[in-house]
């Protein structure tokens, strides 16, 4: 199986990652490092540095391969900063995943895995 996973940098991700890769699929990371350590990606996983706002990029991406699965885990996770800042989480969390999934079920990747936590 060929996998586009977000969030690939973080704690999740990066464990799905490794996972994944055990079991022999491809997996081909995004994450744009503002959270997470590029360290925690596995050798092995394609990386993109990339923003999941960044549509155009992502629709490229997409377009150029033949994923089987989008596995979402690019969200912001500290609980404090989402009570000072919460636009900030709606924006990264609901609006920017809503627009991920759109450019994916355009583009015919409709096998979506989503985990805001």
């Amino acid at each position: 199986m060929k996998v586009l996973l977000t969030g690939g940098a973080g704690y999740i991700g990066s464990h799905v990652t490794l996972n994944l890769l055990d079991k022999n699929h491809e997996v081909t990371v995004i994450d744009n490092l503002s959270t997470g350590n590029e360290n925690l990606i596995p050798k092995n996983a394609r990386f993109i540095k990339c923003d999941i706002n960044n549509l155009t990029k992502i629709e490229s991406i997409i377009q150029n391969e033949n994923f089987d699965s989008l596995m979402h885990f690019a969200a912001f996770i500290k609980v404090e900063e989402s009570m000072q800042f919460p636009e900030k989480y709606f924006e990264n969390n609901a609006f920017n995943s809503d627009k991920l999934f759109k450019i994916c079920i355009q583009n015919k990747l409709v096998n979506i895995v989503f985990s805001s936590t």
